[in-house]
């Protein structure tokens, strides 16, 4: 409960802007975080799986994810959007900066990859579950 009231909301807070930032810059945020949940003395896989929670990069797809599923499909959407369904098609990115906008790594890259069941999933509160 500590971790989740003092860590996680602070990690989750803006992910879906800073973890589009290089590898390089993430490393030493990521190792204390996982310094963080290993106090416990327990393997970090096995506590990401007891706290039921995502590691830093898990929680930025996901933090994305749920962004281009409130865009497009939530119910207040679905009227107008839904050929977004099957597949969102933007652009191509030029330049490395541009796959890491989350325009296009939120579609492109994250939601086109999802399985057709997920992507037809109309609630917010379902879609994150799932």
């Amino acid at each position: 409960m500590i971790y989740f009231a003092f860590v996680h909301a602070h990690l989750a807070y803006g992910i879906e802007i800073y973890m589009n930032t290089y590898t390089n810059h993430l490393n030493e945020l990521m190792i204390l975080n996982n310094k963080l949940l290993h106090v416990l003395d327990t393997p970090v896989v096995k506590l990401y799986a007891n706290f039921n929670t995502l590691n830093l990069p898990e929680l930025h797809t996901y933090q994305i994810l749920k962004i281009v599923h409130n865009l497009y499909l939530s119910p207040k959407h679905t009227a107008i959007h839904t050929h977004c369904r099957e597949h969102l098609h933007f652009k191509h990115a030029n330049s490395s900066l541009g796959q890491r906008s989350i325009k296009f790594k939120g579609s492109s890259y994250l939601w086109n990859s999802l399985p057709d069941e997920l992507k037809s999933v109309i609630s917010a509160h379902s879609f994150g579950k799932h």
